[in-house]
């Protein structure tokens, strides 16, 4: 950006340069839906993350083939759309505390929604954390679903509109989990290397943590409650596939209630 000062003497006005500046967008990064608050995301496109494992459910499931993802926050909220459903149109996914809620057809596992069992159905999706961090996002100019599995997919996206953006990690029970850490980490990184993007200092310290585990995610994951509690289910293949790396570039993007393929 250029800017200009006129500067007028006796007998004449001289047009003069006093600065010549680019802008750069600004890249800030939510440690857990608890600490979501509008400033920090109101007209400013936004990436949601729950790697373990609303965000990379939501993105297999697309992938699969599903319609569309409905989140919502409540599970009475969840029976009440889907009640509005022909029958084998809909399914309702979802977990409490990390466990399939009573009376819904899939719990929280990226093995659940397999193209056999979502293709072309509309998913009514509510989690702990991760629907949360969604609806507490509402009022941002673009809302995508980020995950390790499209993590370059989504710093590209975001760095071509060129307009600041929040990160908002989605985390567990009410507070900051590495695993999203290291996801925002990675995004912050390729945006201010292949953008340059300016960092908060917060997603300046999630970049530089996640360059000293980039070569391997799942040694950092012995210091992370939430991953550790999910091994503990048995759960292991689940945390193992959610720490793939970039093997879809598709953007969920919620939009008028409900997540669909932005590319």
């Amino acid at each position: 950006m250029i800017c200009w000062i006129t500067v007028k003497l006796r007998h004449k006005s001289y047009r003069t340069i006093v600065c010549n500046t680019t802008y750069n967008m600004r890249i800030d990064i939510v440690a857990s839906a608890a600490e979501l608050k509008q400033e920090r995301v109101k007209g400013k496109n936004v990436a949601v993350i729950d790697v373990l494992r609303a965000t990379t459910v939501i993105t297999t499931a697309l992938m699969n083939g599903a319609k569309e993802i409905i989140p919502t926050e409540e599970v009475s909220t969840a029976f009440e759309i889907y009640s509005k459903y022909h029958s084998g149109e809909a399914l309702l996914g979802g977990e409490r505390n990390a466990v399939r809620i009573e009376g819904f057809h899939l719990a929280n596992s990226p093995f659940e929604y397999m193209e056999d069992v979502v293709h072309h159905k509309t998913i009514i999706l509510t989690t702990t954390n991760g629907t949360r961090a969604l609806m507490g996002s509402l009022t941002a100019n673009n809302i995508i679903v980020a995950s390790f599995l499209n993590a370059t997919a989504i710093a590209t996206w975001l760095g071509e509109q060129d307009i600041d953006s929040t990160i908002v990690c989605a985390g567990s029970a009410e507070i900051y989990t590495l695993e999203d850490a290291l996801c925002a980490g990675m995004i912050a990184k390729i945006m201010e290397e292949r953008f340059g993007a300016t960092l908060s200092d917060f997603a300046f310290t999630l970049k530089f943590l996640y360059e000293g585990y980039e070569g391997n995610i799942m040694s950092a994951l012995t210091h992370c409650q939430h991953a550790q509690l999910l091994l503990s289910k048995g759960f292991r293949s689940d945390v193992e596939y959610c720490l793939q790396k970039d093997i879809t570039d598709i953007i969920p993007r919620l939009n008028e209630g409900a997540i669909t393929i932005e590319r």
